[in-house]
């Protein structure tokens, strides 16, 4: 199993010319770093992202694709001040783990393993008062499941999951909401779900009892924040507490109308 040094959760703690709100970052040529975007202290509500493989310290900053990080944590945070103006939200972004460098080397849960004290950690370091959402795509949802046993949080949504890290629905611990998206061309819901010492991720978040959610016409496995898409709006929604609004897989809905000032417009008027 990997052995990592812990991390230390305090905004500014890192270089501020890096950014001013990062609540944790390895020294350069490390892999891990944290992000909060919105006011995490204040927030009544927190989503955590935790990404898949491929991603690092090295190119999280430089990455200007959609599907970086960065760019899906902006971009949930939008949708959630979108859909629920009035409420406080936060998104942090949690690279803090050692990523499987290529998807083949996902097959392994020693990364997820080591990272996940870390994931539950911050769930304690978040104010309680804030209702908190675990959000992790692929590789990063069985960090999440695995974290689930000793961390805090509401809800934890699994996107294009592999597998949870566990075999039993309590290895995930007690009053955590389940929720998990697979796109209709998302071939991971091919990979078999089993746990074998070192190799396997568990068994998928359906198998564990998880709530279906829709996610629309989004493509293949990267496509689960694509912006105005039903899967990121349902995203925001489980992120915001909204369980009503949330569209079940399977039932064709009408795609929910921007407001009149678009997200584009927000942005061009930062």
């Amino acid at each position: 199993m990997t052995v990592v040094t812990p991390l230390r959760y305090g905004l500014n703690e890192a270089d501020a010319s890096i950014g001013p709100d990062l609540l944790a970052c390895d020294p350069p040529g490390g892999a891990r770093v944290v992000e909060a975007f919105g006011d995490a202290a204040t927030a009544d509500h927190i989503a955590v992202v935790v990404p898949g493989n491929g991603h690092h310290l090295g190119n999280y900053f430089t990455s200007t694709e959609a599907h970086s990080p960065r760019s899906r944590g902006q971009l949930l945070l939008r949708t959630m001040h979108q859909i629920a103006p009035e409420s406080r939200s936060a998104v942090v972004v949690w690279l803090g783990y050692h990523s499987p460098p290529e998807w083949y080397n996902a097959i392994t849960n020693g990364p997820a393993y080591a990272g996940a004290p870390d994931l539950a950690n911050l769930t304690h370091y978040l104010p309680r008062a804030a209702h908190l959402t675990l959000i992790g795509h692929s590789y990063g949802s069985t960090v999440a499941g695995l974290a689930l046993a000793s961390a805090r949080a509401e809800d934890c949504v699994a996107l294009g999951s592999a597998g949870m890290g566990a075999v039993r629905r309590s290895e995930l611990g007690a009053g955590t909401r389940l929720w998990a998206a697979y796109g209709e061309t998302d071939r991971i819901r091919l990979v078999p779900r089993v746990r074998v010492g070192p190799l396997g991720l568990g068994r998928g978040p359906l198998e564990l009892g998880a709530t279906r959610f829709g996610t629309g016409d989004i493509p293949g496995h990267c496509g689960y924040y694509a912006e105005g898409s039903e899967s990121l709006l349902n995203i925001a929604r489980i992120a915001l507490g909204r369980y009503d609004v949330v569209t079940p897989a399977g039932v064709t809905t009408a795609r929910t109308p921007r407001p009149a000032r678009s997200i584009a417009a927000m942005e061009a008027a930062a």
